[in-house]
């Protein structure tokens, strides 16, 4: 985990940011920690695995990306409540294996298990 001084923030700003998508980075303050930045990615996991509520600017809908490829099925597995319009999908037979593999995909990252 990286850490920063706070005064050093605002000229370091874009490098805690590209950091923040791959691990936390902790805002120091006085030789204390003041605060984390994480990505909005983490930040639904753990609000998802504690049972909490996402704020809904967190969950700005946008495309999935892997490997800087949009899902080609549409789906935004980073919001649990598109998840509704992926399993009626997978009830009707639509794109049963993309499908499955999406579910799947989701939970892993959300920290959870069928």
């Amino acid at each position: 985990m990286r850490t920063i001084r706070s005064i050093n923030l605002q000229k370091n700003l874009g490098d805690v940011l590209r950091t923040a998508d791959v691990e936390a980075v902790v805002l120091m303050n006085r030789e204390q920690p003041r605060a984390v930045v994480m990505s909005a990615e983490e930040f639904i996991r753990l609000k998802v695995a504690a049972g909490e509520q996402v704020p809904a600017e967190v969950r700005k809908s946008r495309p999935t990306v892997h490997q800087r490829l949009a899902d080609p099925l549409g789906y935004d597995t980073r919001d649990p409540s598109h998840i509704a319009a992926l399993v009626g999908d997978a009830l009707a037979g639509l794109h049963q294996d993309d499908i499955r593999s999406e579910v799947h995909g989701a939970l892993r990252r959300w920290g959870m298990r069928l």
